[in-house]
């Protein structure tokens, strides 16, 4: 599990000593989960790994008592894959989970049971995300940029024009589960945080050309698992510009299998 504490405030308020905002990545193999804590002590996670007997889940309660939470204020489902999905049910057995976000109703037949078991959670307190909304937690903005389908119209601060997209390379849509996804900017101050989860190469080229929708970022969680295969498309890349970019993966992706890009995988 990695930590990381920003810090970002006018000196006139220094002496306010206000609060950090925490980031904390989960290590569940592949699936990613992201536990974000705001300098108003609000919380926010995204994606609850696997299922795998508790696993997971018990990870990221950990991680929850590290940041002296006593519940999860807001839960985002990006989308509705085992690996993203499978752990919310055992999370929620081990620590309250407050508002659900996910991005709509169409499910592929091979996915229902995570739409079902995120239901069990959330549906008496869940809201579908449209891009373009804003999820209203304390001390941080947060952007919807992609949801079920659509992305953000107009750019965000920093984004415009962007003609270098016109000769980068494209691959076509991915299966419908990872176009659909959730997508978020998570802004505090000059630090912005892209977690777009699975989200394709084929939606990443749209957010970046003609029009660079999102502007630069301090860090980009990687797509399809760091694989860079199915997303991380470098126009895309060269449009946001990351200064730090984290892979949230591991050597078996959760099951036993190789991660996607290993030797063993090709």
């Amino acid at each position: 599990m990695w930590l990381v504490a920003l810090l970002l405030v006018p000196v006139e308020s220094a002496r306010a000593q206000p609060r950090n905002l925490d980031i904390y990545w989960v290590d569940v193999e592949g699936g990613a989960a992201t536990l974000m804590v705001s300098p108003s002590g609000e919380s926010l996670l995204v994606d609850s790994g696997w299922e795998v007997d508790g696993r997971d889940a018990k990870r990221i309660f950990a991680a929850a008592q590290q940041a002296g939470l006593k519940k999860i204020d807001y839960f985002i489902l990006s989308h509705f894959h085992a690996d993203h999905a499978g752990g919310l049910q055992a999370l929620a057995k081990l620590i309250p989970i407050g508002r659900c976000f996910d991005r709509g109703d169409f499910i592929e037949p091979a996915n229902q049971r995570w739409r079902d078991a995120y239901l069990s959670v959330c549906a008496s307190k869940r809201t579908i995300l449209n891009a373009g909304d804003k999820i209203p937690l304390k001390g941080l903005q947060v952007d919807v940029v992609a949801s079920n389908g659509r992305l953000i119209a107009k750019p965000l601060k920093g984004g415009g024009p962007n003609s270098l997209g016109a000769t980068a390379e494209n691959k076509p849509a991915d299966v419908p589960e990872n176009q659909l996804m959730v997508g978020a900017l998570f802004t505090y101050g000059r630090f912005r945080f892209l977690d777009l989860a699975d989200l394709d190469w084929e939606k990443e080229m749209e957010l970046a050309c003609p029009v660079n929708r999102l502007g630069e970022v301090t860090i980009w969680q990687t797509g399809r698992h760091g694989a860079l295969d199915g997303a991380g498309a470098p126009g895309f890349l060269y449009a946001i510009r990351p200064q730090v970019v984290v892979v949230n993966n591991g050597p078996r992706k959760g099951l036993g299998g190789p991660s996607p890009g290993s030797q063993k995988a090709a």
